[in-house]
């Protein structure tokens, strides 16, 4: 399933007028950016990855990219503080009237509890759960990326067209540096040292849906949409 970031936006109908802010969170290769861009599309919210954003940095070679890029070389993540810098820089920009998605973030509990300190909007919290660590690794290590429009393909079930060029945008199409097995496994044992407690911290709101990711690309995306209406 072939997904740009900026198209389909019509949008469908949900259950009232109220700007939504989905909290789209899992672990690496949980399938988060597939599910934000078909959220995107069919409702019309704009996704924000912070991963995106952070790694828009790196390669502007900012002063804050630079600072990080060793980091996320290594499967590390950024520090909350520059996270949360880039964030709400990104959601001053004033261009998110019918609400937006948070693809990846928080990822630990300070991050969330200053994320509530932030909202103004109705909150729905979404886990996309997988409990076997072999699947994450075999998604991610096959995983392509369009580097023009995000555009996400898997090299074995799911592959372009035309090797190497996105079917949408035509720009590149390449597999991420940190997508090795190695460096996966070190993101999956970071993350759940760091992600337990949000799970815990959005229980404790009455705004958590936990979602079986596990599934195929649909399966999981009306899981999801059941969540938010």
């Amino acid at each position: 399933m072939k997904l740009s970031p900026k198209e389909g936006k019509e949008g469908s109908e949900v259950e009232d007028n109220k700007m939504k802010r989905i909290i789209l969170f899992g672990a690496p290769g949980s399938g988060k950016g597939t599910q934000a861009d078909a959220l995107e599309q069919q409702y019309g919210w704009e996704k924000i990855s912070t991963g995106d954003l952070v790694r828009a940095e790196v390669a502007a070679q900012t002063p804050i990219g630079r600072e990080i890029k060793p980091l996320i070389e290594m499967g590390q993540l950024a520090p909350d503080e520059t996270v949360l810098k880039i964030l709400k820089n990104r959601l001053a920009q004033g261009d998110l009237v019918n609400g937006y998605i948070l693809d990846g973030f928080p990822r630990n509990l300070a991050q969330a509890e200053e994320l509530t300190r932030l909202a103004v909007d109705s909150e729905t919290a979404i886990f996309l759960k997988i409990v076997n660590d072999d699947v994450v690794v075999g998604r991610l290590t096959s995983r392509l990326t369009c580097s023009q429009c995000g555009a996400i393909y898997n090299s074995v079930g799911n592959p372009p067209l035309k090797t190497g060029q996105c079917d949408l945008c035509g720009g590149p199409v390449r597999q991420r540096a940190d997508d090795n097995e190695e460096t996966v496994r070190r993101r999956i044992n970071v993350y759940r040292e760091q992600t337990q407690p949000v799970i815990d911290y959005y229980k404790r709101l009455g705004k958590l849906h936990e979602v079986d990711a596990s599934g195929t690309v649909e399966e999981v995306s009306a899981a999801i949409a059941g969540a938010i209406n």
